[in-house]
């Protein structure tokens, strides 16, 4: 049975609720850019109420690459509250988590025609639209042991989480998790799930999710609506194990081993004839199942007397080659918060990666020019791209953060093509 609600009705509801930050810890004044609002907030704070105001552009600016010089701009609003439903109501154990997103804006590698496979800007995509990200409810049991979370969610809440501190996709799991499955629906959009957690202890964290995966979640028509249209069904299943070590002095880490198993329908990356999918008339099947694996982790290797320090990370998504035109997404790197005693909130960051087309697609490309059919253009065989991304993140004032960057993407869309230099700025705005 599908579910909807009406624009207005939830609107109401987000006005009543008014209220990011999940599971909230003590209100911290000196992260946004409002401040305490005169000891409101933090009095919402003991209450069991946080929110978030926020604004995030990136801009883009192609130096060298494609097949012109062009700037393109996106930015994304963001609107969420947090609801600890024990100290509200006495609901023990019990938050209920609202957000909502706008995004708005250009893609350089559209506009100046970089056929990139993971795109410069991840902060773009999804439609130019306003969207319900999340309307959950988490019930925690078991002295927090056991959580379960019901409702409109998006699974990268949950599974493949790592920091982002970097604009090209490629770096940040937001983003780059799309592409562990083609009905992964990672924010801003969202699907009707669940997702449970068990921890036996303050390290281990075994956790496994079911997401609906009507494709009608990507229409710009879903909007702030509660449910999903149209006869399309299908589950995702997400299982992940996650390992948090303490190693003393602030070394923390995070290591995260997960799979994935989609039940609907995907067309495949080649057709019957064994050429890429379009290329002749023969037809292409859809495969019913697609599975994925993935990895990542975070380090920190050494710790300053701000709180900061060198962070190590790595990440390997291996998607279903016969439905996924990304076949693989490699990235490593690390970044260095408070590189001067002078400016402890600034943070330095460098990456590399390697996102690889599917083989399969690879292979249907080579057979296709190995079987040209008369008259007939070849077709590019594609392989692998190498973006880098080096960059400098300006604490400019409380709630403000500033990042210029330079990326260079090599190969872009796995081709044997000009590169790419890109100049980006990223602004954070926290209010």
């Amino acid at each position: 049975m599908k579910i909807s609600h009406t624009p207005l009705a939830l609107a109401t509801l987000a006005a009543l609720l008014a209220g990011a930050q999940a599971r909230a810890d003590e209100f911290d004044p000196g992260k946004h850019i409002g401040g305490d609002w005169g000891g409101s907030r933090a009095r919402l704070a003991d209450d069991g109420i946080q929110f978030k105001l926020g604004h995030f552009s990136q801009t883009a600016h192609n130096t060298s690459g494609g097949q012109s010089h062009e700037t393109a701009y996106a930015d994304q609003f963001f609107v969420g509250g947090y609801f600890d439903l024990e100290k509200l109501w006495g609901w023990s154990g019990a938050e209920f988590k609202l957000e909502i997103t706008n995004r708005n804006g250009e893609l350089i590698n559209d506009k100046a025609g970089i056929p990139a496979l993971l795109q410069s800007q991840q902060i773009y995509g999804r439609g130019t639209v306003t969207r319900l990200t999340q309307f959950s409810l988490t019930q925690r049991l078991f002295d927090d042991r056991l959580s379960i979370k019901v409702g409109r969610i998006y699974p990268n809440a949950d599974f493949f989480g790592m920091s982002c501190a970097f604009q090209h996709l490629t770096f940040c799991s937001g983003g780059s998790s799309n592409y562990i499955s083609g009905r992964w629906f990672g924010d801003p959009l969202s699907a009707l799930g669940g997702q449970l957690t068990f921890s036996p202890d303050q390290r281990w964290f075994f956790k496994v999710g079911g997401y609906d995966t009507n494709p009608e979640s990507l229409s710009k028509d879903q909007g702030l609506k509660l449910g999903t249209s149209g006869d399309d069904s299908g589950t995702l299943l997400v299982a992940e194990v996650e390992y948090r070590p303490e190693f003393g002095n602030g070394l923390d880490g995070d290591y995260r081993v997960g799979t994935t198993r989609n039940s609907s329908n995907l067309q495949r990356v080649y057709n019957q004839a064994g050429f890429p999918s379009g290329t002749t008339a023969d037809a292409t099947l859809f495969q019913d199942t697609d599975r994925a694996f993935y990895f990542n982790f975070e380090q920190q290797v050494t710790r300053n007397d701000a709180d900061g320090g060198l962070r190590l990370f790595a990440s390997m998504i291996r998607a279903d080659e016969d439905v996924s035109t990304v076949g693989e997404v490699l990235a490593v790197g690390g970044f260095w918060t408070g590189p001067f005693p002078s400016r402890p909130g600034d943070r330095v960051g460098l990456a590399f990666g390697r996102n690889a087309v599917s083989d399969k697609l690879s292979d249907a490309q080579r057979r296709y020019d190995r079987n040209l059919p008369p008259g007939a253009a070849a077709v590019a065989v594609q392989r692998y791209e190498y973006p880098i991304e080096l960059n400098y993140n300006f604490a400019v004032a409380r709630g403000i953060e500033i990042m210029p960057s330079v990326q260079y993407v090599r190969h872009p869309g796995g081709l044997d093509i000009d590169s790419a230099t890109i100049l980006g700025l990223q602004v954070s705005l926290d209010f």
